[in-house]
């Protein structure tokens, strides 16, 4: 009873103090059933619920484009070591001979971002012509050069995860066709949504940020602005998902994570091998495709455990699994509506996290 009290308790509280409009939590362990809480309102007079869909912005990372990605290495269709530029036009050369993994880790030399769209966005916007957009701020992908050497730091990059997704183009569809057939996607499971101008009505989609760029409060179209240039669908954010999706998704890596292959289609010793710390950079906390709880004031709270995995998403998004434990916990929350003024989702991630163990401890009672 405690912990359920605890987690009602910190999640209306979030809602009160104006972290968050909307917010959905689950924590499970083994096969048991999840458990679910929801607090606040995706609008006036709609309370947030099973079928509220959130913008999943870079859990886009570790669920789909990495998922996508190990099944392209899992098929022999690339390998780990592969060199980034083999099959792309990258100008630099230092770049261009690091292997693809340094890109699943953040440790190629890429910066963290760039705003292409500051260009690209008012074209788009009168137009909507997405395609040109894509190739445009493809063009400028080959252009970027390292800012470090391979190895010599980890800085967590969108630029290489925009790479690792042309590289998957290279021996297979597109990821806008690609995305469906993936482990836990489809159209009411984890999903993509092609951005269009103007766009359509989205009920049931969290609202995100009133958006300088596109002149309107973003709902059901991927908020992440260079991936909205690109038309809604790129490798480092644009996934959509109710609360049971994510989590579903999530418990299927703990499973291949234990050593089931059907869990995500993928040979489970692959799986495992892209979880192993060794491709920890010593100064950072990455494996492939996923982040690991940091040592102090993580925002995994204090329960996970040394082999856990995780990852964040900008707009309040967060999945963190421990295959020890066998826990799976979801936060789905969208923050930065109608802005990211309210810094409140720091304090939030971790003793949510924290009472989310109690929960277990209780039993779920």
């Amino acid at each position: 009873m405690k912990g359920c009290f605890q987690v009602e308790q910190i999640m209306q509280a979030a809602v009160a103090e104006g972290v968050t409009p909307a917010i959905a939590f689950a924590v499970s362990r083994g096969d048991g059933p999840p458990r679910t809480r929801f607090a606040g309102q995706v609008a006036p007079g709609q309370r947030t619920g099973a079928d509220t869909r959130f913008d999943l912005a870079s859990l886009t990372k570790p669920l789909t484009t990495t998922t996508w990605i190990l099944s392209l290495v899992d098929a022999g269709h690339l390998s780990l070591e592969r060199p980034i530029g083999t099959g792309l036009p990258i100008a630099d050369p230092t770049l261009a001979a690091a292997p693809l993994w340094r890109l699943l880790n953040h440790t190629a030399g890429l910066p963290a971002h760039r705003r292409d769209f500051h260009s690209l966005g008012p074209a788009v916007r009168l137009s909507g012509h997405f395609d040109r957009a894509r190739v445009a701020i493809r063009r400028m992908l080959t252009r970027v050069g390292s800012t470090y050497g391979p190895g010599d730091r980890e800085v967590y990059s969108d630029l290489g995860f925009m790479l690792l997704e042309w590289l998957g183009e290279t021996v297979d569809a597109p990821l806008a066709i690609r995305w469906p057939e993936l482990p836990g996607h489809g159209t009411e499971a984890l999903h993509m949504r092609p951005a269009r101008e103007p766009p359509g009505p989205a009920p049931g989609y969290a609202p995100t940020e009133r958006c300088p760029l596109r002149e309107r409060v973003v709902q059901g179209e991927v908020h992440d602005e260079n991936a909205w240039v690109m038309g809604g669908i790129a490798g480092h954010a644009g996934l959509f998902g109710d609360l049971a999706a994510v989590h579903g998704m999530g418990r299927r890596w703990l499973r291949a994570a234990r050593g089931d292959d059907r869990a995500l289609g993928i040979d489970s010793a692959l799986v495992r091998a892209a979880l192993d710390r060794r491709w920890m950079h010593p100064r950072g906390t990455r494996v492939l495709g996923w982040d690991t709880p940091t040592p102090e004031r993580s925002s995994a709270g204090t329960g996970f455990g040394r082999r856990a995995f995780g990852h964040l998403g900008f707009t309040g998004t967060s999945i963190w699994i421990d295959p020890d434990a066998e826990v799976v916990m979801t936060l789905l929350t969208n923050r930065i509506h109608p802005s990211r003024a309210n810094p409140g989702i720091r304090q939030l991630r971790p003793r949510l996290h924290d009472a989310g163990w109690v929960w277990l401890e209780d039993g779920f009672t």
